[in-house]
Order: C-alpha cells, then structure tokens, then sequence
C-alpha cells in the first residue's frame, strides 16, 4: 500500500442558523468547528476528498469520500472504501453516485486517533492516512467552537474559488502537481513547412495536343490514385504530328508484317523461302510490334493519355481544358505529402548553440495544436552552417512523417530545443490565462477549492512554459479547464456555500 499525507484542510462552512452571506456580497467570516471538517490526501494513483460532521463518541457520524483517479481527474465509480480508526473499521458499499462513496461510522470513545482510509478495486489497493479528534460530546464541540471564534479565520478563505467535484469530473479538467524536471531552453523563431525532394512528381506532355481533362472535377488539392488517367492529349485536328494517325499507321504496319510473317514461317518450313528472308521478316515484324504496342500503351481512344505516376493530391495545376501543349510542357505538379521538411530559420546570433539543437515545437499558422518533431517520427536532417545571398538566417531542416495533420506550405511558430536545463518548474502552456499583461495560474487547496495566483514566467517551448516565481514545487496546479474555474469565480457562490450528496 502507499500512503501519503499531503493537505489537511478543515473547512468551516457556515454559522449555526444564520445567512452564509452578511448582505455584502462577501464570503462571511464566522465560522465554527461543529459544521464539518474536510481533509484532502493523495496516494500514489488517487485523490481522496474527505467530508464528515465532527465526530461524537457512541454517535454515528457519516463520512463522505470523493474519490477521484489522478491520471484521468474523473470518478471512480468501482470499488469500496474502508475507514480504520481506533481498532473499528467499517467498509462502504459500492458508492451511490460515481466517485462518491458514503460510509457511516460510530467512534468508541473520545481522543485523538490514527485514521486510515483505503481504496480497493480488484487488484488495486491504495491507502491515505490522517489524525482525526473524537469529542466526548456535543458540549465539547461547542466548547471548541468557542475556542474557535477566538481567531478568524477570513484571511484564509479569502480569494477561494469553489469548483465542486461533480463539476470536474463531468468536465475536461485535470489538475496535476508540478514539481522540478528537466527543460530545455527554448529558441523562438519562425519556419515553413515545405515539401521533401522526390516527394513532389511533375507531369509533363510526351507530345503535342489539346489538353482533354478526364475528370471535370479535377482541381488543385483533388486526390488521385497511382496509374489514374488524369488527361488525353488529342492531336486529331492537327495538321502536323497527328498521333492517333501515326497510331492507325503502326497499327496497319504490324498487321501487314504479321501476316507476312506467318506466311513466311510456314514456307521456311518448306524449305521455299532462304533463312534470309525469313529473318528479315521476323525482323520487320518485332519492330513494327515495339514501335505499335509503345503507341498503344500511351494512346486512348481520345488521344495520349497522361497518368499519375504516384499516389497524392494534386499540388498545382498547371493547364486548363482545351489548351493546348507541346512537348516537355508541365501540366501539374503532384504531392505525395507523405513526407515533409520542417525548415527553421535560426537568427545568426545563436550560431554559438547550433550544434545543441537537436529537435523542435512547432505551431502551425492554421492550428493552435503544438506538435514536436518526435511525435511525428522526425529526426534533424540538417543545420546551415552558412548564410545564403540576401538571406539573414541559418536554415535547420528537420524530416517529418505527415500523418494527415501537416499542410504543406503553412508557415509556422518554431521552439527549437537548445541546452537541458535541470530543475525547472514547468507548467503546460494550458495552465497559464493572461489579465492585463500579467499571467496566472489556479492553485488547487483543496479537493473542491482554489485560488487564483499571478506567477511569473521564463522560457516557453510551446507545450510548457517555465515558471520564475509565484509557484512552489509540489503545488497542485489546474492544467484543463482553466475557464472553468475562471467562470466559477465570476459565479455567485464561494467556498462556505457548501453542497449536497
């Protein structure tokens, strides 16, 4: 099992009887021990978010435990919680509403206990541990809320922002501790996507004609299919270079020297003919059927056909219908977009850290997703070690595999990946919102509050951005759903308000 013991929070939510709210607005500051008492504690896999009413030796008090799964920040709605406290443990059922699960338990005698609380679902088991008080009676409750009202306890609760676990869960949220590893300093500059050589085909004329579009429908960015005819040449209105009269000629060529042929082979036979004729006849005969089937390959009914020669889309589109071409003339230009070039330009002034870079974020103009060059199984092709004529940058050039999610052509945001640094906090660029001028993060306290702290912020290599000052190592920072929390801080209601199971 493994245990931990990380935030003790106690929560008084409202004043016996009266209004949570003074007629201010503002949150009311008088609280009392006998309203409820929460505890928030982390095991290795789960948050356990606890509520139950003080507890009252030989009385029944009920336990609430909000159960939730740390790598996916939603409900675990399997399972069974037990609470050991003094020599008595008491199991729950399976809980009544997902992640909630209710267990009532009567304390023996009054005193301050050991408890332990565990989770087990199959073969998982994870246990929290924590110090709770058991009063003798109601009177001593009340004898520690006077003790209580000695101090005010306003200046904790001010600045709470209440996001119920309900909420969250239902939600795409997630909350995660943030503590020091490993970053890289980052250099930003700009980069294009760009085609890799070999991976663009041109489609030329292999003769003079009118340009006949197969597929009417057949613009740039149009898929295609390899060996898919995409135009016919036709010359039939020419007056030179006819090729489908030349294709009629071969054709009565080879069916003038097959018969021939044959005629020849059975007189040879006979022993009528010499073997000269013979062999001359052959002779004619083959390449007659060369110079005829090189035209039939090429040649439909319409005139030459032009094919893809490779699977992709349609990158340019040279000619129109019915225009004409001659020979060697480009038609389009096909892509396979398989593959693809990541080019960034590095300004000279870190020519120093050329050789550190070794990868790169990078953020499209069209999307606000970063990718990195790992996850598009990329690696450095090469680094400029040069500046071209009228150019002030040097060239980085990464490979990419494009998985359908990479334009070809867009211009992008570039983090290229320079010196490891060591030790850094760092949170997810998702965490941070921005209010004139200044960034912010939410900072969990308990399992259903938070607080909003401004922060300062360092390097930002597009996926996380390294945090200077205003958050502390193993702080729980919310990293989904910051809008979230920011509208529930807009709402009326704050930490005291409280909520039902």
């Amino acid at each position: 099992m493994y245990k931990a013991f990380i935030i003790l929070f106690l929560v008084v939510f409202t004043a016996c009887n009266n209004d949570p709210h003074d007629g201010s607005g503002e949150p009311a500051s008088s609280q009392h021990v006998d309203e409820g008492v929460q505890y928030t504690l982390y095991s290795d896999q789960f948050e356990f978010f606890i509520e139950h009413p003080p507890l009252e030796a030989g009385e029944e008090a009920e336990f609430l435990v909000h159960l939730t799964d740390l790598a996916t920040y939603k409900a675990c709605s399997t399972g069974h919680v037990s609470i050991l406290i003094d020599g008595v443990s008491v199991t729950s059922g399976e809980p009544s509403r997902p992640g909630i699960f209710h267990v009532p338990f009567t304390p023996k005698k009054e005193g301050a206990f050991h408890a332990e609380f565990i989770y087990k679902n199959g073969a998982i088991s994870q246990e929290v541990e924590e110090h709770v008080h058991v009063y003798k009676d109601h009177a001593a409750i009340h004898a520690a809320e006077t003790e209580e009202d000695g101090h005010s306890h306003e200046s904790e609760a001010f600045g709470e922002i209440s996001f119920l676990k309900e909420q969250a869960w239902k939600s795409d949220f997630m909350v995660s501790q943030i503590v020091p590893a490993p970053f890289r300093a980052v250099i930003p500059t700009s980069g294009e996507i760009m085609a890799m050589p070999g991976e663009k085909k041109n489609i030329t004329a292999s003769s003079q004609g009118i340009i006949r579009f197969t597929d009417p429908l057949l613009v740039q960015g149009s898929a295609v299919k390899k060996d898919q005819l995409l135009f016919t040449l036709s010359s039939e209105t020419l007056v030179e270079d006819n090729v489908k009269l030349r294709y009629e000629e071969a054709k009565n060529r080879l069916e003038r020297s097959r018969s021939e042929y044959q005629r020849h082979t059975v007189l040879y036979k006979q022993e009528n003919i010499s073997e000269r004729q013979f062999q001359e006849s052959r002779s004619n005969f083959v390449g007659d059927s060369l110079r005829y089937y090189s035209l039939a390959v090429n040649i439909s009914e319409g005139g030459v056909k032009v094919s893809a020669p490779v699977s992709g889309t349609i990158h340019e589109l040279i000619v129109s219908d019915g225009e004409y071409t001659e020979p060697g003339k480009l038609l389009a230009t096909l892509s396979t977009n398989r593959t693809l070039m990541l080019r960034a330009d590095l300004p000279q002034q870190y020519y120093g850290q050329l050789k550190l870079i070794q990868s790169a974020h990078f953020r499209p103009a069209y999307t606000d997703q970063v990718f990195t060059v790992e996850e598009m199984n990329g690696t450095l092709l090469a680094s400029g070690v040069s500046v071209a004529e009228n150019d002030h940058y040097l060239p980085i050039i990464f490979k990419l595999e494009n998985d359908g999610q990479l334009l070809e052509g867009a211009f992008a945001e570039v983090y290229l990946q320079a010196k490891e640094l060591s030790d850094i906090l760092a949170v997810p660029s998702t965490a941070l919102a921005e209010e004139q001028g200044g960034a912010y993060l939410y900072v969990q306290l308990t399992g259903e509050s938070y607080t909003r702290r401004f922060v300062t912020t360092g390097e930002n290599d597009g996926l996380y951005v390294e945090i200077t000052g205003g958050l502390n190592a193993g702080e729980r920072v919310v990293t989904r759903g910051v809008m979230l929390v920011k509208a529930a801080s807009m709402a009326t209601g704050v930490v005291g308000d409280g909520h039902s199971h």
